[in-house]
């Protein structure tokens, strides 16, 4: 209302310069005008005020309280999500004999999330650097600072049918227990894919895993059958004690381009330079743990023969390791030798650290890791190694690492 007043007198002041410029010498009319809008004036203050009697209905409405938003409904399924990851800056020199000496930088980046999606089933995916290199997520700072490639490192599911049987599938953590965390067979970063079975039940342990090496629309595809038992048992002394067996039978092998990048990490080839032995791998394993001034002592053997080999078909390690990292100032120190003949094991997936990667090499590892702080790690290894024996240049190969691990 008070709008309409404000326009009002605004129209009648803006007449009245006009009024009275044509009329200079007609006081008489100038007052006439004045009173005129002296009672306008009067009668729309009398309309305000009777129109502020009235309230709109807007105005008489209460208040609205403020909204509160309720929680999400999805707010008990987030709570089954979890984020996980870590970043590894590595510093590592490399001396092979006849080759120049080699340093570099290197960072390794992971960020995974696992959501139980039911009771029983869980769904993970893990990113990581490194491109697309099964056995190492490390990416070398170089190129110029171009932008480093991230690649899926894990994409599975896993369904816990029972309490004693977990179903896995898609691109997963390796199924198979390694001793002493040994890369004899399998490097550590090597997520296979396919399915997986395991079962648990007191102290024994099986797995039994169909793996998708490689898919050929033109010939028969590559496929991994293996599977693996152990017993597990902690004795009244408390040493704890594991033992067992596997077998790892890769199917239409021979006579194929070797894995991945046609590399053939150590194995041997025919003059095409396709494998020249199909690959059953059988393994024997065991470890022992102890507690020594309430730190951890653990020793372990991993033995390995491929059973279609003629010659450099067999391959062994053996470590020891004592402490453990859980925090800060706390430490571990491992041991480990190791020998792996050419056609031990397919060299595409095992370590790709000793002996400048793959298979033909043989030598010793030391490692140490202290914990700065929670979560933050300081690492040192040292790789005094031999390789090419079975191929007739048998030389050394030495590698050091210096890490700092962040985990989050």
């Amino acid at each position: 209302m008070r709008n309409a007043t404000f326009v009002a007198l605004l129209a009648l002041f803006l007449t009245l310069p006009t009024a009275a410029a044509g009329q200079r010498g007609g006081a008489a009319e100038i007052a006439a005008l004045r009173a005129e809008l002296a009672a306008l004036t009067q009668r729309l203050d009398r309309l305000e005020r009777a129109a502020s009697e009235v309230a709109s209905p807007e105005e008489q409405a209460p208040q609205a309280a403020p909204r509160v938003v309720e929680p999400r409904a999805e707010t008990a399924a987030v709570a089954g999500v979890r984020f996980s990851g870590d970043l590894r800056y590595r510093h590592e020199s490399i001396d092979e004999e006849a080759v120049a000496e080699r340093h570099r930088q290197r960072i390794r980046g992971r960020f995974g999330v696992t959501a139980d999606v039911a009771g029983n089933v869980r769904l993970g995916l893990t990113l990581a650097t490194g491109g697309d290199d099964p056995i190492s997520a490390n990416q070398t700072l170089d190129s110029g600072f171009d932008r480093k490639p991230i690649g899926v490192d894990r994409a599975f599911f896993s369904w816990a049918v029972t309490d004693e049987l977990t179903l896995t599938g898609g691109k997963m953590a390796n199924p198979f227990f390694r001793p002493g965390n040994h890369h004899l067979i399998y490097d550590g970063d090597l997520n296979p894919e396919g399915l997986a079975v395991r079962y648990a039940r007191g102290d024994w342990f099986a797995s039994y895993a169909g793996m998708w090496v490689e898919e050929r629309g033109a010939a028969d595809d590559s496929i991994m059958l293996g599977g693996q038992f152990g017993y597990r048992r902690t004795l009244e002394s408390g040493m704890r004690v594991t033992a067992g067996a596997g077998y790892y039978d890769y199917l239409e092998t021979q006579g194929q381009t070797p894995f991945f990048d046609g590399a053939a990490a150590g194995n041997r080839v025919d003059a095409g330079g396709n494998y020249l032995n199909d690959f059953n791998i059988a393994e024997l394993f065991g470890e022992i743990g102890l507690t020594i001034k309430q730190k951890p002592l653990a020793f372990f053997a991993d033995y390995v023969v491929n059973t279609e080999a003629q010659s450099a078909d067999t391959g062994f390690a053996l470590g020891a390791s004592f402490g453990e990292v859980s925090g800060p100032r706390t430490w571990r120190i491992g041991y480990a030798y190791q020998d792996l003949e050419a056609d031990a094991v397919v060299g595409t997936f095992t370590d790709s650290d000793f002996a400048g990667g793959g298979t033909d090499g043989k030598g010793h590892v030391v490692e140490f890791n202290y914990g700065l702080r929670d979560r933050l790690v300081l690492g040192l290894r040292y790789f005094s190694n031999e390789r090419g024996a079975d191929s007739g240049d048998e030389h050394d190969f030495d590698r050091l690492q210096a890490d700092v691990t962040f985990n989050y």
